[in-house]
């Protein structure tokens, strides 16, 4: 999907339709979480848009309602992944993160509620491509990348106040996750780029006095290149 150089609109202005069971910061975190998979093939608009609707069958008044939703999803979605790529190439070119998550919608440190309400769609797209998260998890080179969002998750049992500094730790990785946003995006890209087939190489040219490629043994301008 390509994007367009029009005027950004912030993702946190959209709010989600009600049918869609995800709360503003949970769909800027699930989208996001689709944009920057970092697979050979994205992930399908209809995988990802099932998900979004949840187990339960949204009730739709008629087909217009229908398409509201549908064009308030994509608007979000387009805007995000231009936001997402254009600060990439900003902090390529200029060292500069400058991406906003929602959960970062001004000045103030944001509550660690927040962050992990957006970090609970995040997952939901995890979700979406287990294989790929998985290998990631397993790379060395990688886990990096992913170990900000990792105190934000939501695993049943786990006690988090009982890790020293725990306030302090969470606040660190906060602030980290926008940057490990544009480095997965970035990962993404790489990988759509390099899946892609290999151009067909191009037939050299046969020369008159050449053998002729059909086998015939004779020279080419004898065989199948006589005028």
């Amino acid at each position: 999907m390509t994007t367009t150089d029009t005027a950004a609109i912030q993702p946190a202005m959209l709010m989600p339709p009600p049918q869609i069971p995800m709360s503003p910061l949970e769909l800027d975190g699930y989208l996001t979480g689709v944009i920057v998979t970092p697979q050979a093939a994205p992930i399908r608009p209809g995988t990802w848009m099932a998900r979004l609707l949840g187990d339960d069958e949204p009730s739709f008044e008629d087909e217009e309602q229908i398409n509201a939703v549908l064009v308030a999803v994509a608007l979000h979605y387009n805007t995000l992944l231009r936001d997402i790529d254009r600060s990439l190439k900003r902090m390529e070119t200029d060292r500069i993160v400058d991406h906003r998550p929602t959960f970062l919608t001004c000045d103030q440190k944001p509550t660690h509620d927040a962050v992990r309400e957006w970090v609970r769609g995040f997952w939901k797209a995890i979700e979406l491509a287990p294989e790929t998260w998985s290998e990631l998890v397993h790379d060395k080179r990688i886990k990096v990348i992913l170990q900000p969002f990792s105190g934000f998750f939501d695993f049943a049992g786990r006690s988090l106040h009982e890790i020293p500094d725990i306030d302090d730790m969470l606040d660190d990785d906060a602030a980290l996750i926008p940057r490990m946003i544009l480095l997965l995006r970035k990962l993404a890209r790489i990988r759509q780029t390099t899946s892609s087939p290999p151009a067909l190489p191009r037939r050299a040219k046969i020369g008159r006095n050449d053998r002729c490629p059909c086998g015939s043994g004779e020279k080419y301008k004898r065989c199948c290149g006589r005028a």
